[in-house]
């Protein structure tokens, strides 16, 4: 399987001061992974700590094949992972192997 990070996600790392190593840490390391049917996007949830604190990180990507393309990683606000959940935006994904 090849990760590989995207313009997107790289300035977005910068802005947000996220270290490196930290996408690829939810992918793998993910608590949770769903289908974003509002941005057709899939997306790996964990907890973890970020600035000092721990929040829930939601990283977005797309997978073809055994290429996988990290998009863009945030924090989530508490309460927003369930309010996806709950609205039906965020439906339950099973990634393989």
């Amino acid at each position: 399987m090849a990760l590989r990070l995207s313009r997107h996600l790289r300035e977005r790392m910068q802005l947000r001061a996220i270290p490196e190593g930290l996408p690829e840490t939810v992918y793998l390391e993910a608590d949770s992974h769903f289908s974003d049917t509002e941005t057709g996007w899939l997306v790996a949830v964990k907890r973890l700590l970020f600035l000092g604190r721990e929040r829930d990180m939601a990283l977005s990507y797309t997978k073809r094949g055994e290429d996988v393309l990290l998009v863009t990683l945030h924090p989530l606000q508490e309460g927003q992972r369930e309010r996806r959940i709950q609205s039906g935006r965020w439906t339950p994904y099973e990634p393989e192997g």
